[in-house]
């Protein structure tokens, strides 16, 4: 039957393809683009914000190399019993690659953000009639090909592909090299230095959902000396551009929204401030290409997982599925979710031998989130007990929720409830982060190190969730397609700070802050200068009355940006239900805060801001 196959082909279209080389050439065309391009692009434009290291993407492309083997070997079998045959399967493979690259350049599926939220494709129309025009070309492509047209062509174009993949390859690990080269030998901190600076980051806390757990639990002794700053809102809605803001006490205005959101792990903020003073810098991230030239000690918080739970190359797993996904035609996504899932736990077994672990959506990284914590606790002793500086990024309470109140892993929860449901999730995970800070506190204390440490505990932005007290807003209000209730509670975060020696209870303080205003004042407790003029200023130097204009931006077209809007919220002192206003692009001048020129944006109580009155 292959035979009179073979013939039939080798009738209808000739010229054959000649016996050689040129259709293994083709079929790779494939291979490279479905197990190099794709994977590595989906790297490149993700990777930062997924935290993926790079050489997971290579495990793909070794796999694809065994299948595209086992495919030449199939093909050459073929061309033993009739050429055209194989030719004919050389140059599906071609045109499939083909249409591969172009539907995956041309309308690349975003399927979730990968912090939990569940994946879903919107099937857009057009991308679906796009791939058919596609598909309609490249059947007219293999036509021609496999009556022997165009096979130089498609030849080159298969060794271009070769070559960009390996361009990728080659700019990752240079990347990841330079990255490497600029790390610092870890020091003990400058004699002169008095105390350590603890900062912690509790990813998605708001105010209310702090101040909700620790009313819950037991452990408000453990925060004596700190000041609750109950007013205080996020500037932005998502870690990447809040962390660049509260590093550097400046908001993106104008330039290249990817190098504004990276310039404060090398030129200017907080971080090269500290290691200019003498500061030995620790840090403990959620995203690996955070590690910097000026940090001493590095870690990354899936690493820590990975060593606790024994599996490697857990961000491997996810990144399975993406993959999976994006060989699929864009009406087929969702549909293709259960199967591409079963599929990658084969895939993920056959190459680490291992079963599946822990995923993103299994809520990877708020477990991940515990055992840092637990790790920054358990390395404190290895710590000098002065001029030290530890950064400590959780995701938690970050969704999905699947830690209890006594940070035991349970399992994703809160989703049949609806809203009601998950806050009440929400707050369980908020009370075991609370629980884990207090024991790190108590750690300090029996070392004898809290007293003169300055200690910063604060969210990047809120959970988006609502408020916990389910408090209801008067309608259903939206701002530029999203709920006022979901931006409102988004930027609800937790600020709260304790400055050497201080002593007493818990304090709660009405200023109205905001967290471009970090920076400035950590320099204001150390006594230093900003390496460069900022937006915000000192929570100090704010009197408890002084109206300030509350804004934050955000994209919404995109979770990151860059295309950020700005918006003012009109009563930052009743956030469930201040009104909201849109200001316009961040890039646009007209909607730029005031500038007071010689000193520090907006420092001076005298200044007034635009849209505020005196």
């Amino acid at each position: 039957m292959l035979r009179a196959i073979g013939t039939l082909l080798s009738q209808r279209f000739r010229p054959a393809l000649a016996p050689g080389p040129v259709y293994y050439g083709l079929a790779f065309a494939f291979f490279v683009v479905a197990f190099g391009i794709i994977p590595f692009s989906i790297y490149a434009d993700s990777g930062d914000d997924w935290g993926f290291p790079y050489y997971q993407t290579l495990y793909i492309s070794v796999f694809g190399l065994i299948v595209c083997l086992a495919t030449f070997i199939v093909i050459r079998l073929i061309a033993l019993v009739h050429v055209g045959a194989a030719a004919t399967l050389a140059c599906i493979l071609f045109c499939a690659g083909v249409f591969l690259l172009l539907a995956h350049v041309y309308a690349p599926v975003e399927l979730g953000p990968l912090d939990g939220s569940e994946m879903v494709s919107a099937e857009p129309m057009l991308d679906t009639i796009v791939e058919l025009v596609f598909a309609a070309a490249l059947v007219v492509m293999a036509v021609g090909l496999m009556r022997g047209r165009g096979r130089t062509v498609a030849s080159w174009f298969s060794l271009a592909l070769v070559l960009v993949a390996l361009g990728y390859v080659g700019a990752f690990a240079y990347s990841h090299h330079d990255r490497l080269r600029q790390m610092k030998v870890p020091s003990q901190g400058a004699p002169s230095l008095v105390g350590n600076l603890y900062h912690i980051v509790l990813d998605s806390m708001q105010t209310d959902a702090f101040l909700a757990a620790l009313e819950r639990g037991s452990e408000r002794d453990a925060f004596t000396g700190f000041e609750l700053f109950a007013n205080n809102i996020s500037n932005y809605v998502t870690t990447v551009s809040s962390s660049a803001s509260y590093f550097t006490g400046r908001f993106y205005q104008e330039g290249d929204y990817k190098e504004w959101s990276r310039d404060w792990r090398t030129t200017t903020g907080l971080l090269p401030t500290l290691s200019t003073q003498g500061y030995t810098i620790w840090m403990y991230s959620p995203f690996p290409q955070w590690k910097n030239k000026h940090t001493d000690r590095f870690w990354y918080n899936v690493d820590i997982y990975e060593q606790e739970s024994g599996f490697a190359d857990a961000g491997l797993y996810d990144l399975i599925h993406i993959w999976l996904l994006s060989l699929v035609p864009n009406v087929l996504t969702n549909e293709a979710l259960q199967p591409a899932a079963r599929l990658r736990d084969r895939i993920f077994e056959a190459l680490t031998g291992k079963a599946r672990p822990l995923a993103i959506r299994d809520g990877l990284h708020p477990y991940a989130g515990t055992a840092m914590l637990r790790h920054v606790l358990r390395e404190e002793d290895l710590r000098a007990p002065n001029g030290q500086y530890v950064y400590a990024h959780a995701a938690l309470p970050h969704g999905p929720f699947v830690m209890d109140r006594d940070c035991r892993y349970v399992g994703k929860r809160g989703r049949g409830g609806g809203r009601p449901e998950q806050r009440r999730t929400y707050l369980e995970q908020a009370e075991c982060a609370v629980h884990l800070v207090a024991d790190f506190l108590d750690r300090l204390r029996r070392l004898g190190r809290y007293d003169p440490a300055t200690i910063v505990v604060h969210a990047d932005t809120g959970s988006g969730f609502g408020f916990v007290n389910g408090a209801a807003r008067a309608g259903r209000s939206a701002t530029l397609g999203t709920a006022d209730e979901t931006l409102l509670s988004s930027v609800n975060a937790l600020l709260m700070i304790k400055r050497p020696q201080a002593t007493g209870p818990l304090r709660t303080v009405a200023t109205r802050t905001q967290l471009v205003d970090l920076y400035p004042t950590i320099l204001d407790i150390l006594g230093l200068e900003a390496d460069a003029a900022t937006h915000g200023k000192s929570v100090y130097a704010i009197r408890p009355e002084e109206r300030r204009e509350a804004r934050f931006a955000f994209d919404p077209n995109e979770k990151h940006g860059p295309d950020l809007v700005e918006v003012r919220i009109e009563d930052q002192v009743n956030l469930p239900h201040s009104k909201l206003t849109v200001l316009g692009p961040a890039t646009d001048p007209a909607s730029w805060r005031d500038q007071a020129e010689g000193s520090t944006i907006g420092s001076r109580p005298d200044v007034t801001l635009r849209g505020e009155r005196r």
